[in-house]
């Protein structure tokens, strides 16, 4: 699919920002795994069939030339009443051209019903390339998280070897109990184990980045959002969702290639007319020996008076599956607009909350420093320094994962508004902008 291809080489061309050859940015995650994905390739095969469907479906509107020719041996006894009784060889050649008049806007009908159908196809393979962009946008932040968690827990570990190597030099000096050396001990034992974690939610994130984006991580750039994108208001999030995203307009593109679909079945109420042009010429037919030719132009006239009801119950289930398509629309809508509600919600609140976070870890590194004076002054116990440590520790680890889940909000939110692939300046092939039909809602 060497249209597909060109997204990749579209993206880099757009990209001046000047990378190491290791560096690997959200924008470039993303056209890596488009250009790889299976779900993509099986749309984009989806909607170029309906394209070529629809130039099937054109010929309607040409006329169809046939040429035909017949040789074999006639055994002719009578012709008119007469006897004839003659053995010939007969040969026949001839061509026929038809052109249909009118159809009950059959071909008209179905042309801009697959033209519907192909829309809504490619509008469903932007939808996909937006889903995919979110879900390489959700493992780009979770193994940036990672490492970064990785290395607040190796901080943590060096942090607790410092306390352990000074209460072992004050206990080697009759300053600290061998109690307070076991405590930090065991501290020291469950960062290492923290660690461990780390280092495998780490090694499971790479994993998964690179089954969806077909290569590996190497080194991240931590992606910015584009917040003039971001709506203001739930309201507003709700109105672009509505107008923008590519789920509700292939919705009512199905509606519209239903309708088509209802006209095209309907066609069979009327008459068919043709025009057919016929031309023979023959050798030695009817038992006479001899040429035999003939041309005419016709104007056929062909009405189906009684089919057993086919084309009634045909029109009547075209019908309903209009009415089928109405109702995936209205559920599409409520869908979308219960996504972008719930993304607006987390984006909204997430985004209140990385400020107490952020005080929260203030506050902690600040009563881990004066727990730590008084520890040195007899005042506080080795017990309430390495519980101060771990509130440090955690608050840390909570605004980190905070602030990649606010983040990922923000991906969320525009992907509920149908811009996220125009955040991330994902340049498309031409093909996949361009509307097969324009719909007149």
């Amino acid at each position: 699919m060497r249209s597909m291809s060109l997204l990749s080489v579209a993206l880099s061309a757009t990209l001046c920002i000047p990378l190491s050859s290791h560096a690997l940015t959200l924008e470039q995650s993303v056209a890596s795994a488009i250009d790889n994905n299976p779900i993509i390739a099986q749309q984009y095969a989806s909607f170029t069939a309906y394209l070529k469907d629809r130039r099937a479906a054109e010929a309607g509107y040409y006329p169809k030339v046939n040429l035909y020719g017949a040789v074999g041996y006639e055994d002719t006894q009578y012709s008119s009443g007469q006897k004839i009784d003659e053995q010939l060889t007969r040969k026949e050649l001839g061509i026929k051209a038809t052109q249909n008049v009118f159809k009950g806007f059959h071909t008209q009908s179905e042309v801009e019903r697959l033209s519907f159908e192909a829309e809504a196809e490619r509008l469903t393979l932007l939808s996909d390339a937006e889903n995919l962009a979110l879900d390489v946008a959700r493992v780009y932040l979770d193994l940036l998280k990672a490492e970064q968690l990785l290395a607040l827990t190796e901080s943590n570990v060096a942090d607790h070897l410092d306390v352990y190597r000074d209460i072992e030099d004050r206990q080697s000096k009759g300053l600290s109990s061998r109690s307070d050396l076991a405590q930090i001990a065991a501290r020291v034992a469950t960062s290492k184990s923290s660690l461990v974690a780390a280092k495998n939610n780490l090694l499971d994130k790479q994993v998964e980045f690179y089954k969806l984006v077909g290569a590996d991580a190497g080194e991240l750039i931590e992606p910015q959002v584009d917040s003039q994108l971001l709506p203001r208001s739930e309201q507003e999030a709700i109105r672009l969702a509505l107008d923008s995203h590519p789920e509700i307009k292939a919705a009512i593109a199905d509606m519209a290639a239903a309708k088509q679909e209802l006209q095209r079945e309907k066609a069979d109420f009327y008459p068919e007319v043709n025009v057919e042009l016929h031309a023979n010429r023959n050798d030695d037919i009817g038992g006479f020996e001899g040429k035999d030719s003939d041309a005419r132009v016709m104007l056929t006239v062909s009405y189906d008076l009684y089919s057993g009801g086919e084309t009634t119950a045909r029109t009547e289930a075209a019908s309903w599956r209009k009415e089928q398509a109405r109702a995936i629309r209205l559920r599409t809508e409520q869908q979308v607009t219960e996504g972008t509600r719930l993304s607006w919600n987390a984006w909204d609140l997430q985004r209140q909350q990385i400020e107490y976070l952020q005080q929260n870890v203030d506050a902690a590194k600040l009563a881990e420093k004066g727990y730590i004076e008084q520890f040195q002054l007899g005042r506080r116990s080795l017990l309430d320094v390495l519980d101060a440590k771990v509130e440090v520790f955690l608050a840390r680890k909570n605004y980190i994962e905070t602030h990649f889940s606010q983040r990922l909000a923000s991906y969320r939110l525009l992907n509920a508004t149908g811009r996220l692939g125009y955040a991330l300046r994902l340049a498309y092939p031409e093909q996949w902008q361009q509307e097969v039909i324009r719909d007149e809602q």
